[in-house]
């Protein structure tokens, strides 16, 4: 209240002192401009002098906020930034329904926006490479890693499985053993890389990081591991003396999880790998114990693969189950294959028209023609020879 008298009181007095100097003075000003002359007051000028500077000054202050961020510049930056996420997202919705070529341009037009930088360059760079431009994606992930140095190991991930699907193998090996982010992108990445290059090995110490950051689902998972445990069993070295691959294949064998030891594609890889230890009769027993409780197609083709030395035993456990699958093709071939083994040949050859009239199939051709060949049928053996080829390139045909 103190403060609002005093400024009262002191605005009273400068108006006073103010009118006090005009009545003092009645000096004036002349302005003559060619043929025009304008006289005036001095305090009339004084005052249009005032009012002029501060309209002068308010204009400026509104042209400046008008351009600035409350006017025409921040709709300018508003504009251009719906403008970019507009990109952006057309681009994305182009990628989603596989316009590789469309989403590409649109995402690299929408890096110009910060906020959507880093994901239109890095989707970009996909879009690219999944058109089969590698050089683009490249120089796209390039200019990423230069912009955004923090998220290398992004680009260099994307880089890494735009090679492999390529199957520039080695250089996306290269690239991810640099990566220093293990997360689930990488470690899928590695898994496909081993899978590819039949590194059992890499694989199974791989697999227990996989299963501890849920890269995979279950399904999938287990697919992946069937695949590593058979690869171990099946590529031991074979220039490695009998002994010393048998006691590898055990050692795999043994490191095996229980669960996985009764599946049917993992049993066949182990009994081949006994079979070619010189454990064929070891091989027998467990194959013979297995289809008891688990009658699968690629146990059966196994059993038949099995070349033992006295095949009275495998050949009568054969005929044996023939009573209750007489009409499945495998098992007629797995006979047919023992029956020549040992010299039954006209048996054999019963068996294998069999398989062939049940389910042709181009091994079933090739055991035929080869059993006519040791009957000294070789006419015969040389149509079915040609039977066989015409069947299994139809049947290359129709995969394609």
């Amino acid at each position: 209240m103190r403060q609002l008298l005093l400024v009262t009181l002191g605005s009273l007095l400068l108006g006073a002192a103010v009118i006090w100097l005009m009545q003092q003075d009645q000096g004036y000003i002349l302005i003559s401009l060619g043929t025009v002359s304008v006289e005036m007051s001095f305090w009339l000028g004084a005052l249009i002098f005032f009012a002029s500077s501060c309209f002068f000054i308010w204009l400026l202050l509104f042209f400046r906020w008008l351009l600035g961020a409350g006017g025409v510049r921040q709709w300018w930056v508003a504009r251009r930034a719906e403008k970019q996420t507009s990109k952006a997202a057309k681009g994305l919705l182009d990628y989603l329904s596989g316009d590789w070529c469309l989403a590409s341009r649109g995402l690299r037009q929408s890096v110009k926006d910060p906020a959507l930088s880093r994901v239109s360059l890095l989707f970009a760079a996909k879009a690219a490479a999944n058109n089969d431009q590698l050089d683009q994606a490249k120089q796209l992930l390039k200019h990423f890693s230069l912009e955004f140095p923090e998220y290398k190991d992004y680009a260099d991930l994307l880089l890494a499985e735009a090679l492999i699907q390529i199957s520039n193998i080695d250089q996306a090996q290269e690239i991810l053993a640099a990566v220093k982010t293990e997360n689930k992108m990488t470690l899928r990445l590695l898994s496909d890389v081993y899978c590819m290059k039949s590194d059992w090995s890499a694989l199974s110490a791989l697999i227990p990081k996989i299963k501890r950051q849920s890269v995979l689902d279950e399904k999938d998972l287990k697919v992946l591991q069937v695949n590593c445990y058979r690869g171990l069993l099946v590529n031991i070295d074979n220039n490695l003396p009998t002994e010393i691959k048998g006691q590898k294949l055990e050692a795999i064998w043994s490191e095996i999880p229980r669960s996985f030891r009764q599946i049917p594609d993992i049993l066949a890889a182990y009994s081949d790998g006994l079979a070619a230890t010189d454990s064929s009769e070891k091989a027998l027993s467990l194959l013979a114990k297995a289809l008891k409780t688990n009658w699968h197609q690629c146990l059966v083709e196994a059993y038949g693969r099995l070349d033992i030395k006295d095949g009275t035993k495998q050949l009568a456990l054969g005929e044996q189950w023939l009573v209750t699958y007489s009409q499945d093709p495998m098992l007629l071939l797995a006979l047919g294959r023992i029956c020549r083994r040992m010299g039954f040949l006209g048996k054999a050859k019963d068996y294998m028209k069999s398989t062939i009239n049940l389910s042709p199939s181009a091994q079933a051709y090739h055991e035929l023609a080869t059993i006519l060949e040791l009957l000294g049928d070789t006419a015969s053996s040389s149509d079915i020879y040609r039977q066989g080829l015409r069947f299994a390139t139809r049947s290359k045909v129709d995969k394609i």
